[in-house]
């Protein structure tokens, strides 16, 4: 592949377009990508495992992917054999694009097929558009490409991420005591980065809001006495909106935040490490029927995991 080409400007008769909607969020998604321990688990297509999975996920970065037959009927021409993958990232856009090279081999004693792989993902709504290019450096390379069974391959492990991220729900808990609402979410980040998404406005407003609602600004000053303002309105802007304010009680950094809200209502929030991930517990006065507060305040954890799970990805 000749530097700086692309799936757009490569010939057609090189390139292998696929595409699929997955109903997840695209942080999810990206994520799967990203995480070697995830993308071990989708990427091998049936009857296949990963050997071995290492993901440098940076510009530069290395990526290792070996897959070994596990499944008796593959033959013994790949079953307890392994092929190895190699590449390096090119482009790293979080959430967005991932490029980088990939050289693979097919058979044993075969010659390594070698490609550049182009994935973007796209927001549909909630859900997610993933296009996925495979570019050959030859047209030859195209053909064999395609006659080492890469269509379907690639639709069984887009069946299996599928599968993967499915299992992949809500992850928060919730409970109701009373008129007291608790929700509780483990995050793989370090309590330090969950704090900072949690109280930065420039954060804030990438997750705090439930579904087909959008927060257009967030005022916050951390510490007892000040204050906090975010701003809520619907996503098409059909009406208003309103701010969600308050004050700060107690502030004790990266542990514990206790805050009054402008009804009087307290809401409290713990950061718990736990060996280097953070369990979070939000607590809150309900307002509203139990059922509408128990499902917009887990979308709202929900949407703040998996901005987290953005950010410890691009660092």
């Amino acid at each position: 592949m000749t530097k700086g080409s692309s799936p757009a400007t490569a010939p057609a008769d090189r390139t292998l377009t696929t595409t699929r909607v997955f109903d997840a969020p695209r942080e999810l998604v990206f994520k799967a990508w990203t995480d070697p321990k995830q993308f071990a688990r989708w990427f091998p297509p049936d009857g296949f495992t990963a050997a071995a999975c290492e993901l440098d996920v940076r510009p530069g970065g290395s990526l290792r992917f070996d897959m070994k037959g596990a499944d008796p009927s593959l033959g013994p021409d790949f079953y307890e054999k392994v092929f190895p993958g190699r590449g390096v990232y090119r482009e790293v856009v979080a959430n967005e694009r991932l490029v980088f090279t990939f050289e693979a081999v097919t058979e044993e004693g075969a010659s390594p097929l070698t490609m550049l792989m182009t994935v973007t993902f796209e927001d549909e709504g909630r859900k997610t558009k993933l296009t996925i290019h495979h570019t050959a450096d030859t047209a030859e390379g195209y053909e064999e490409l395609l006659k080492s069974g890469a269509t379907e391959g690639l639709r069984q492990s887009l069946d299996k991420l599928g599968a993967l991220l499915e299992r992949k729900g809500p992850d928060t808990t919730a409970s109701v005591t009373g008129r007291t609402l608790t929700l509780t979410r483990i995050f793989d980040a370090p309590r330090e980065l969950v704090w900072k998404a949690y109280t930065d406005p420039a954060h804030i407003v990438k997750w705090s809001f439930a579904k087909d609602w959008e927060s257009p600004f967030a005022e916050t000053d951390v510490r007892p006495g000040g204050k906090f303002r975010i701003g809520m309105r619907p996503v098409d802007h059909s009406e208003e909106g309103f701010s969600f304010e308050g004050t700060y009680r107690e502030v004790t950094k990266p542990e514990r935040i206790v805050q009054v809200l402008g009804d009087d209502r307290i809401m409290t929030t713990t950061f718990e490490d736990q060996r280097g991930k953070t369990k979070l517990t939000l607590t809150i006065e309900m307002a509203k029927g139990e059922e509408q507060e128990r499902t917009g305040w887990t979308q709202i954890v929900e949407n703040l995991a998996a901005h987290v799970a953005s950010l410890s990805v691009s660092r």
